[in-house]
Formats: structure tokens, sequence, C-alpha cells
């Protein structure tokens, strides 16, 4: 019973003992190929390669564009903002000045008029405008005690009286025997003479 751990070590010994070994060889292989070989390569290829072309672009792009750009642009570009745009600036400031200052002048003392004329006007404006306020309130009310009271006098005393007597009359001269007519007279007569058509044969309803 004691034999077991002992059968199970050593064939995990013989996997992975041989494993292990492979796996630090391959490593060992692998610093050695990235120190001696290929970091060797990278430095030559910079030194060789890389390095000449960067040297090659500062000296044949850079720098002829660096002294162009502070030897003639810059240069060039100072005079022509100082004998060409600064006065142009000029000018043309000048020139609006010129033409804006009597509108801004004449805009300012139009401003100072209105306001000194609103100022004046304010309290007139305001008395007319209390005054047609209370002529507006005492035409309401001379209108209401001339016009709509006895309006509505005459409505209540003499007009509506009148009208629901005529309504009345209408009632009882015009719908009542109306109603009678057609309820005692006319249905009945209708009826018969229906009965004699059908009686006849001559009822006209059917096609």
């Amino acid at each position: 019973m004691n034999e077991g751990p002992g059968c199970l070590t050593v064939p995990a010994l013989i996997i992975v003992v041989p494993i292990r070994l492979l796996w630090e060889l391959i490593s060992l292989i692998g610093r050695a190929v990235g120190r001696y070989v290929l970091r060797p390569i990278g430095w030559l290829v910079y030194q060789v390669l890389i390095r000449p072309i960067a040297w090659l672009f500062r000296v044949l792009v850079v720098l002829p564009l660096r002294w162009v750009a502070d030897t003639i642009l810059a240069p060039l570009g100072r005079a022509v903002y100082r004998y060409l745009l600064r006065p142009i600036e000029r000018g043309l400031a000048w020139c609006l000045a010129i033409v804006l200052l009597p509108f801004a002048y004449a805009a300012h003392w139009i401003g100072r008029g209105l306001v000194a004329l609103w100022r004046a006007a304010w309290p007139l404006l305001a008395a007319l405008g209390r005054g047609i306020a209370h002529v507006w309130r005492l035409a309401g009310i001379v209108l209401f005690h001339i016009l709509v009271r006895p309006v509505r006098w005459v409505w209540r005393t003499f007009v509506r009286p009148v009208l629901r007597v005529l309504a009345w009359a209408w009632r009882v001269t015009v719908l009542r025997p109306a109603r009678w007519l057609r309820v005692k007279v006319l249905k009945p007569a209708g009826a018969a003479v229906r009965s004699v058509f059908r009686a006849l044969g001559l009822d006209t309803r059917r096609p």
C-alpha cells in the first residue's frame, strides 16, 4: 500500500523534468539570440540605415527650410506687414473714422433729443391718457343710464309680456287647433281613404 506515491512520482519526474529542461534550454537560446544576434543587427541597422537617413533629412530638408523661413520668409512677412498691411490698416481706420464719426455724433445728438422730447411729452401724454380714460368711463355711465336702462325697462315692461302673450295666443289659436285637426280629422280621414282604396284594390303603396 505504501508503494503508490513512488509509482506516481517516477513517471512524473520522467515527464516533467525533460520538459522543464527543454524550456530552460529554449529560454537560454532565446536570450543568447536576442543578445548576440538581434541586438547587434538592430544596432547595425540603426547606424547604417536609420541614422544616415535622419541626418540626410535634417541636412537636406529641415535645415534648408529653417534657413528659408528665418532668412527669407520672416523678413519678407515683417516687411509686408510693416510697409503694406499696416498702412492699409491705418488708412482704412482713418477712412472709417472720417465716414462714421459724423454719423456717430448725429446719432448721439438725435438720441439725446429724443430722450429730452420724451421727458417733456411724457406728462402731457400721461394726462391725456388719464383724460381719455375718465371720458371713457363717463361715456359708459351716460350710455348705461340713457340707453341701456331704458331699453332694459322697455324690454321687461312691454316687449317681453307682449311676446309671451303672442306666444300663448299662437299656441292657443294655431298650434292646438292644428294638432286637434291633424289628430281628430286628418288622420282618421286618411285612414278611411286608405281603407277604401285597399277595399277597391287601389292601394298605391304596393308595387
